[in-house]
């Protein structure tokens, strides 16, 4: 009885540790060391992105629109459509990236030698003059609230004239 409690006690502690072994390996893992200056930039707006990679490394940058028929020439990189540069000492390496048409872009920075990938961001560019939605819209849901409020009331109405007429 006291050896399985041992065992279970354990296997118990193996489950629960294991996973912070894991968490610990972090030596060369570059994985979404990158930021994006502003993840919903105006048509047109230059916008920086930043990565965190190997110091003096070749990396690349990528972007892939959605909806995929957005033109290449809507995407500029500091007048390309990918651009490989060199990380400095630190392993940072900025780019300037402007998007032309509205739509989600995918930007994707990977390391040239390896091809792993460093970072990826999601960028959304909305059309010009196109406002944010916020809130809800909530029309339907007055108009059965308001529905559901007369029924209230014509009841408690029809419930007090129960009450003051007399029963013969």
């Amino acid at each position: 009885m006291i050896r399985r409690s041992i065992l279970a006690l354990a296997a118990a502690a193996v489950l629960v540790l294991a996973p912070t072994a894991a968490f610990g390996y972090g030596a060369s893992d570059y994985t979404d060391k990158g930021s994006v200056s502003d993840t919903t930039p105006a048509v047109g707006q230059p916008f920086t992105v930043t990565v965190k990679g190997p110091a003096s490394a070749s990396v690349t940058l990528t972007v892939t629109s959605n909806p995929a028929s957005i033109s290449d020439s809507a995407i500029t990189i500091a007048g390309v459509k990918a651009l490989v540069k060199e990380t400095n000492a630190a392993g940072d390496a900025t780019f300037t990236v402007t998007l032309g048409e509205p739509g989600t872009y995918t930007l994707t920075v990977t390391d040239t030698v390896t091809g792993a990938v460093i970072s990826s961001q999601v960028v959304v560019v909305a059309a010009a003059g196109a406002l944010a939605t916020t809130g809800s819209n909530s029309g339907a849901l007055g108009i059965g609230a308001g529905a559901v409020l007369l029924v209230g009331v014509g009841l408690v109405a029809l419930a007090r004239r129960r009450r003051e007429t007399p029963i013969d």
